[in-house]
């Protein structure tokens, strides 16, 4: 049986899509692309041994070989108490890593991504304004549409510590993995007690950018009953899940203009996020002892 033993739980929109490929590359971890931001431990999705051994399941579909490391992650476990109390209960000496980003620049990415991907109907301070009603909505709209709950960090992370031991989270800074990220990559093998001095290929991914080809993506993406017959019955039984990931990761870092979109900057709503945003910055600090006053 093949238990992940270490996972990357957030945040959303602040580099763990690059921090999960630079860790899976290590020769000491097995780390699948397939299981990278797939809920297995969310709830409605874990189902103790039935999760067991569909994890185990996948791992052995993705060629592992007794790596001392095996990765699993999803970021928006560390937005769920539920998916936090489940992988304790799964394993309760687990190791857990994530990657924290400036609240409101995380929440005008988020919203700039969603837009791109055409799950975002409203502008930003229609978005902001409607907080409330979607955290009662769909769960598209909880995971992915809640702007400023995805940024109470503190009271994250304090739920967190609650089920698991301090020593056993690992806390990143964007600014710090952006700039440093070779620095950073060794803390993480440090923190997993494997060899720090190897050096992955820090290509970027998941970059936020700008669409080139916007009806490509759209024939891609969006949803429509014969599309979903097609992958269904012809494309999903011929390509194994990790193939299916890496076209489509694929696709879209080829399709993402790495050009910063311009337009518009948002300025009041950011000055409103800064201000919702900073009593919880606060209590972080007191939390990760780490001054975060350019974030205020």
């Amino acid at each position: 049986m093949i238990k992940p033993n270490t996972f990357i739980i957030g945040a959303q929109k602040s580099a763990t899509t690059s921090v999960y490929n630079w860790i899976a590359q290590h020769p000491d971890v097995c780390g699948p692309s397939s299981l990278k931001d797939y809920p297995f431990f969310t709830e409605g999705e874990y189902n103790g041994k039935d999760t067991t051994d569909s994890l185990s399941e996948e791992y052995m579909k993705e060629g592992f070989s007794n790596q001392k490391i095996v990765l699993q992650g999803y970021v928006n476990y560390m937005f769920y108490k539920s998916a936090i109390a489940n992988i304790h209960s799964f394993d309760e000496s687990a190791k857990l890593i994530c990657v924290l980003r400036n609240p409101t620049d995380r929440a005008v990415s988020a919203y700039n991504y969603f837009k791109k991907l055409n799950l975002e109907p409203l502008t930003f301070r229609e978005a902001i304004n409607r907080e409330e009603e979607r955290k009662k909505g769909s769960l598209r709209e909880k995971n992915n549409l809640t702007y400023k709950e995805h940024g109470l960090y503190a009271s994250q992370l304090q739920n967190i510590f609650l089920k698991f031991k301090r020593e056993q989270v690992l806390i990143l800074f964007y600014e710090d993995v952006s700039n440093t990220p070779e620095v950073e990559l060794v803390k993480v093998f440090e923190f997993l007690n494997i060899d720090k001095n190897f050096s992955p290929n820090f290509k970027q991914l998941n970059v936020t950018g700008k669409l080139r080809y916007k009806f490509l993506h759209n024939i891609l993406f969006n949803q429509n009953k014969i599309k979903k017959f097609i992958v269904n019955k012809l494309i999903d039984p011929i390509l194994p899940l990790e193939r299916r990931i890496n076209i489509k990761l694929a696709f879209v870092e080829w399709n993402t203009s790495k050009r910063k979109k311009s337009g518009d900057d948002f300025t009041a709503e950011k000055h409103h996020l800064n201000e919702y945003f900073r009593d919880d910055i606060i209590k972080l600090e007191k939390l990760t002892d780490k001054n975060l006053d350019h974030w205020k």
